[in-house]
């Protein structure tokens, strides 16, 4: 399981302290070529009661690029930090995210979080994150080239606590994601987040 993320998405999703993510070599799309969202500048808190004081702050950098910081409610707890930018297919958003560290080994973190992404005209940001299962079936079936690292599962659920690393390159994942329902590829939606201020 890869514990480093859950900071990040452990005060947006209790549902995630239980789970893993898939981790992907490559973005769904250059971050050259990426368009940025101006919509997501700013600040927003948990919508619901999970964690209503952490502050998500997503800032403008260079290009399409952001950098979020989340401040947590526990003073005590060191803020978290990602870089991400977005991708646009067809209708729907995504995020690309990018752990910003060292691994355990003390060399700089690499790969991206697949996010889909949408704000509502009520300014309320929602998330869903790449199914763990959908990855790791896709890589079972052949569809995605990756690398399930908890192979001795005799089979894989929503609830497996398995490792996913998906190898393949942008054209084909974003051809998966256009192949496939969102829902059952996006399926488990954390919590919203609302816009503080304007």
């Amino acid at each position: 399981m890869k514990k480093f993320l859950l900071p990040l998405f452990a005060s947006v999703a209790s549902l995630l302290l239980s789970s893993c993510m898939t981790l992907s070599d490559n973005p769904l799309s250059s971050p050259d070529t990426a368009r940025p969202d101006p919509r997501l500048a700013g600040a927003w808190v948990g919508k619901n009661e999970d964690s209503p004081d952490d502050v998500f702050r997503f800032t403008p950098t260079k290009g399409a690029w952001m950098h979020l910081t989340i401040t947590h409610s526990d003073k005590k707890e060191k803020p978290d930090s990602y870089d991400l930018f977005p991708t646009v297919i067809g209708k729907h958003t995504f995020l690309n995210v990018r752990m910003i560290g060292k691994d355990e080994h003390g060399r700089p973190l690499k790969g991206y979080y697949i996010v889909r992404y949408s704000i509502s005209s009520r300014q309320v940001l929602s998330m869903w994150p790449l199914s763990n299962e959908a990855a790791a079936e896709a890589v079972q079936d052949g569809k995605l080239k990756g690398i399930i690292h908890n192979q001795d599962l005799p089979e894989i659920s929503a609830h497996s606590d398995v490792d996913v690393t998906l190898q393949d390159t942008s054209a084909n994942l974003v051809r998966f994601i256009q192949s496939h329902d969102l829902d059952d590829v996006f399926d488990d939606k954390m919590n919203p987040l609302k816009r503080v201020g304007n």
